[in-house]
């Protein structure tokens, strides 16, 4: 097999470029999220994880069309093909305020999760009263970086955090859907289906798997949203044994989110996106995740049916 090309050098990126003696393809600052990641998850910190996966060698530029032998990235240098077997680790993004059904003014004062990330990184202040559409580990750990009024609206939720966490740290949590957004130049109010919500900066943090490539193979938040650190190092892991192992594939048929999809009958085994307690039927045979982010044993076939059952709590 050609050498793998992996593009995007966040966590999943960097593991995966590791195990498979990959290159990578970056335009912008190597680690992504969890380069600047402090918040832990199970006592694990995404920047640790970020500095033990340094290393691989990483192309720059930004990747704008593939094909069966590679990518074509654009850099400052002008465009230039990467020949190699091309995964994508671009990562999540943010729903849009239509997507998540918010009409009315646009203001200033509405962030995507990864904008507001980056500008409270490099020392900006975003706002006074903070509301974050989206409890998950990412924006928990935007939260725990603001010195400001911070108030939740629950959305999805988190698989791996609880909501007395976020009220511990000072911070409301609503559930509830914005359903208008008002202000002139900048954001004032947030009518909900709850009532009115005085603010003047919004945090879009409800997040979808990115493929901006349509590419087959994928890992980390490309493919499933993980929460968990480790257990975006551990996805790449499984893809990377997957692929070096060969065997008939095995495909996953499932009503929850899972990774990977598709693996190999000599690695057998996925993770699955579902919260602790959670009781899932696997060909016929139940168990309970023990954990948020299980990673399960695959019966033999080729095609294997996951779905949940119900959920010990």
């Amino acid at each position: 097999m050609d050498r793998f090309v992996i593009v995007g050098a966040g966590l999943s990126g960097l593991s995966l470029a590791k195990f498979l003696n990959g290159v990578l393809i970056e335009k912008g600052r190597v680690g992504g999220f969890f380069l600047s990641d402090e918040y832990p998850v199970r006592g694990v910190r995404g920047s640790r994880l970020v500095e033990e996966f340094m290393g691989a060698s990483v192309v720059r530029g930004a990747a704008f069309e593939t094909s069966e032998d590679g990518v074509y990235v654009l850099s400052e240098e002008g465009s230039k093909f990467v020949k190699g077997f091309v995964i994508g680790a671009n990562g999540f993004r943010e729903k849009t305020a239509i997507e998540l059904g918010i009409f009315g003014f646009r203001p200033s004062g509405i962030f995507p999760l990864y904008s507001a990330w980056e500008l409270v990184n490099r020392g900006y202040g975003i706002g006074e009263r903070v509301v974050i559409y989206g409890l998950n580990h990412y924006s928990l750990s935007l939260a725990s970086k603001l010195r400001a009024s911070v108030t939740f609206l629950r959305g999805s939720g988190s698989l791996v955090h609880e909501e007395g966490e976020a009220m511990d740290m000072g911070f409301d949590v609503m559930d509830a859907k914005i359903k208008w957004a008002e202000g002139r130049a900048r954001l004032e109010c947030l009518r909900t289906d709850k009532g009115e919500l005085r603010a003047d900066s919004l945090i879009l943090a409800e997040l979808s798997p990115w493929n901006p490539l349509n590419l087959k193979y994928r890992v980390g938040n490309s493919a499933m949203i993980f929460e968990d650190p480790s257990k975006i190092v551990e996805g790449a892991k499984i893809l990377s044994e997957s692929l070096l192992s060969g065997g008939k594939c095995v495909d996953v048929i499932s009503d929850v989110p899972c990774f990977p999809e598709r693996v190999s009958s000599e690695v057998g085994r996925v993770i699955v996106g579902v919260r602790e307690g959670t009781k899932l039927r696997i060909g016929g045979r139940e168990i309970v995740a023990e954990e948020p982010y299980p990673v399960v044993e695959l019966p033999g076939g080729d095609r294997v049916r996951l779905e949940v059952v119900g959920c010990t709590e």
